[in-house]
């Protein structure tokens, strides 16, 4: 063939174009099914770092745990404001899977004695707000589990308990017995004050 017909196959100013080059095809992601994509373990809520924090709403979810440790009562015993204090500085020394570990395992003592009534009901109404107090070992479970499967959500209730126990705090020095002192500096409890004699000139 001439070079003259060979030129001739193209328009003039036209360019032989290349083949075009296979694209390689993506597959499609699967869709993740909505029950597993919302779902958190232990039937807990979404974690609470996606949730606004209200300050007044605290305050109110921690006198009603307040009132649990109360059991009745119209005060609180200086050893009792004193094992939420210690709950409040182990919260934020040691984490809250320490602290359910420590209710969980203590063994009886003096100490330990006052130490649980006042920690388990704050514990278990932090993980469970509307479920009547279970066992140590139920919120034993409860918090090991969701450490280990749902770590954002174990953070973010370990932090909304770190802001509850100021409020505890403050509630619990607002229910402690007032002490009085008689003429003597001996110190006084409230109940003890109206069996002080009186004394007149």
């Amino acid at each position: 063939m001439s070079k003259k017909s060979r030129s001739s196959q193209f328009p003039k100013g036209a360019k032989p174009q290349s083949p075009a080059q296979p694209v390689a095809a993506v597959p499609p992601k699967p869709a993740q099914p909505a029950s597993m994509s919302n779902q958190s373990p232990l039937g807990a809520s979404p974690p609470a770092q996606h949730q606004p924090v209200r300050p007044e709403q605290m305050s109110l979810d921690a006198y009603q745990h307040i009132q649990l440790c109360l059991n009745g009562k119209s005060y609180l015993d200086k050893e009792d404001v004193t094992a939420i204090l210690r709950l409040s500085q182990h919260l934020r020394v040691f984490g809250l899977l320490s602290a359910v570990g420590y209710l969980n395992h203590s063994k009886a003592g003096k100490v330990q004695d006052r130490t649980k009534p006042m920690w388990k009901p704050l514990l278990w109404r932090l993980m469970h707000e509307n479920e009547s107090v279970g066992s140590e070992a139920d919120l034993m479970t409860a918090v090991e589990q969701m450490a280990r499967n749902c770590s954002p959500l174990y953070m973010a209730t370990w932090r909304r308990a770190l802001i509850l126990s100021n409020h505890w705090n403050f509630w619990a020095r607002a229910y402690q017995k007032e002490e009085k002192k008689n003429e003597q500096g001996n110190t006084l409890h409230s109940s003890d004050a109206d069996q002080t004699p009186s004394t007149t000139v």
